[in-house]
């Protein structure tokens, strides 16, 4: 399992196909009410806070821990590894590379504070054989997702 920091801005982490010439997305209302906005090869999540430091976790399934044991927020979309494996997740202010096999995956993002208030994300890419439909799965109050999730945005 990786872990690091990133410091949020603009109220968003981003993961995306590194070569992308513009990696991030245009938010409508839709995408705000949901959490996040999707298109083929980028995915930015919203965070719980505006701005500040987030400690991010890459891995395979969350084991039970005091910091990610209660998610306030969990949403899992489909996401495409392009053949060259070669992906960013990253903040406006800053970035950390993944690599991973190509192929199909669904993503699938915890996202929560810890006791002390500091905000925590995690990250797990699960293989699949074809595109699954994307879900959130824990909603906190800030979230009012339509019936079917807006799937479609446009480069920032």
């Amino acid at each position: 399992m990786s872990n690091f920091v990133l410091e949020v801005s603009y109220g968003q982490l981003a993961l995306f196909d590194s070569r992308l010439s513009q990696p991030f997305n245009d938010w409508s209302d839709a995408h705000v009410r949901q959490g996040f906005s999707w298109r083929n090869g980028s995915v930015s999540f919203a965070t719980l806070e505006p701005s500040g430091p987030i400690e991010v976790t890459v891995g395979g399934p969350v084991r039970p821990s005091a910091e990610l044991a209660d998610p306030e927020r969990s949403i899992r979309v489909p996401f495409t590894v392009p053949i060259h494996g070669e992906l960013e997740l990253a903040t406006v202010s800053g970035s950390i590379p993944l690599q991973l096999a190509g192929g199909e995956y669904a993503v699938t993002l915890r996202h929560g504070r810890s006791p002390d208030g500091k905000m925590w994300a995690h990250f797990e890419f699960e293989p699949v054989a074809r595109a699954i439909q994307a879900a959130i799965l824990r909603a906190d109050a800030s979230l009012c997702p339509p019936a079917v999730l807006l799937m479609t945005a446009t480069p920032a």
